[in-house]
């Protein structure tokens, strides 16, 4: 906790001495546990005054571990503080990112005063020209402040209004994170004294909260990071399927067609030489020299419909995923059903890409590790997502070595499907085969549909 030397005194809003012990003294000996009488009155009251800030302190810290959101803890903290202390009001400002201003925020705990909510709207509206005196203050000291007779501060409208709404004193608790100013809790108490327990516990929860936005920027900033982690890969995904086309058609269109005129030429010499009734051994030579170009123009095709399979650009997704199927059961042996409705997979270029590459690498998977004899494949739409869905029959996948696997394949087709707002979820149990499905927006589908 911050220790009570920290506490501002304005001389000016008279003197709070009497109501702060020294730090010399300690806690104990300005409340002391235990009397010589059980039954003193005294005794009772500042034990459970002990036994409220500690539960106040309690609660708080909980909350602060618990919420989701920082506007929840302060709105939560505002009417736990306000309901022990029997504070009048309780108000937040915070640092705005565009003005790094302190503003009044919509949180706020005030009792059903008519003059006292006017007291708050009429802070809010002055707020807008000008900052909050208490806050201003704070903001300058970066430590609690405590303003006893707070109305003789004020002037005008303002200052006859608090008169009205029975404020006495006002209490600023700055919110800090990392040394920095991002917000101050303010109160407005009937009372002109405060309770130095209290507002030590209340100095004590500022910094809890003062956790909570830092915990909150660390998430943001994690999220920020990890949405410009996605967008890259986005972005290499596409730089990828780019160079492998303009490399695949490099392949087809020029080293294709040598390797064909090459073939041509040799079949012209071999014919001739077979009509000039040349050398068997040469002619055997061009023939063998002929079975070569063959198998280079094989393989030609093999690593360009590797690289970017054409049917997919000519044809689209539904034929490029059952001609690769096909090509799979003849590599493998390994029976591919597919089973999709026609039409349903008009998707966009990058989401066809995307679905088509998860598909290679789920059948990739099933040959290396599931020793499966079919797999299924379907598509399904199930309300605003469309669902790829590939099943094998193998041997199964262990739940805990998936949960534990670092393929760079597994982790690639999640990529993929994330980048499309989309997800890839893996199930699978030993001996019973091993289930992909995916999962993307329908909104990935080809505008042109909706024409």
């Amino acid at each position: 906790m911050q220790g009570f030397s920290n506490i501002d005194q304005e001389p000016s809003y008279g003197s709070v001495s009497e109501n702060f012990p020294r730090e010399s003294e300690g806690f104990s000996k300005q409340y002391p546990l235990e009397k010589s009488d059980p039954e003193d009155k005294n005794t009772k009251d500042e034990l459970l005054k002990k036994i409220s800030v500690l539960n106040l302190l309690q609660q708080v810290a909980t909350a602060a571990n618990e919420a989701n959101d920082v506007e929840s803890v302060l709105q939560f903290s505002l009417d736990r503080i306000c309901a022990i202390t029997d504070w009048k009001l309780g108000l937040v400002c915070l640092v705005s990112e565009e003005s790094e201003k302190l503003e009044y925020s919509s949180i706020s705990f005030s009792r059903e005063e008519k003059f006292l909510k006017e007291f708050r709207n009429l802070l809010r509206t002055r707020s807008k020209k000008e900052e909050s005196i208490l806050s201003e203050r704070v903001r300058n000291g970066r430590k609690p402040i405590l303003l006893e007779n707070f109305p003789s501060s004020l002037k005008g409208d303002i200052k006859e209004l608090s008169f009205k709404a029975g404020i006495e004193a006002a209490i600023g608790i700055p919110i800090l994170v990392k040394e920095n100013l991002v917000g101050v809790l303010e109160f407005y108490s009937g009372n002109k004294s405060t309770d130095p327990s209290f507002f030590e516990a209340v100095s004590h929860i500022s910094s809890q909260i003062g956790r909570v936005f830092e915990r909150r920027d660390s998430e943001n900033h994690l999220k920020t990071s990890g949405e410009q982690l996605r967008a890259l890969s986005a972005r290499l995904q596409e730089v990828r399927e780019e160079e492998r086309l303009l490399v695949a058609r490099e392949i087809h269109d020029e080293l294709g067609q040598l390797l064909t005129v090459l073939k041509i030429d040799l079949t012209l010499l071999k014919n001739n030489f077979q009509k000039s009734k040349g050398s068997d051994s040469v002619v055997s030579e061009l023939l063998s020299m002929i079975k070569v170009a063959d198998s280079g123009i094989e393989s030609v095709q093999r690593i360009a419909t590797e690289l970017r399979p054409l049917i997919l650009e000519d044809l689209g997704l539904l034929e490029g995923i059952e001609w690769y199927a096909k090509d799979f059961e003849k590599r493998t042996g390994i029976l591919c059903v597919i089973r999709i409705p026609a039409g349903i997979l008009s998707l966009e270029k990058d989401a066809s890409i995307a679905l088509f590459r998860i598909f290679q690498e789920a059948l990739t998977n099933a040959t290396r590790h599931s020793k499966a004899s079919s797999i299924q494949v379907s598509c399904l739409e199930e309300g605003p997502f469309l669902i790829l869905k590939i099943q094998d029959d193998g041997i199964g996948i262990d739940p805990k070595k998936m949960n534990q696997s670092k393929s760079l394949g597994l982790i690639g087709m999640r990529e993929r499907a994330v980048v499309l707002g989309g997800e890839v979820s893996i199930s699978g149990e030993t001996g019973k085969g091993t289930s992909v499905i995916v999962k993307i927006p329908i909104s990935n589908r080809n505008k042109e549909d909706f024409l």
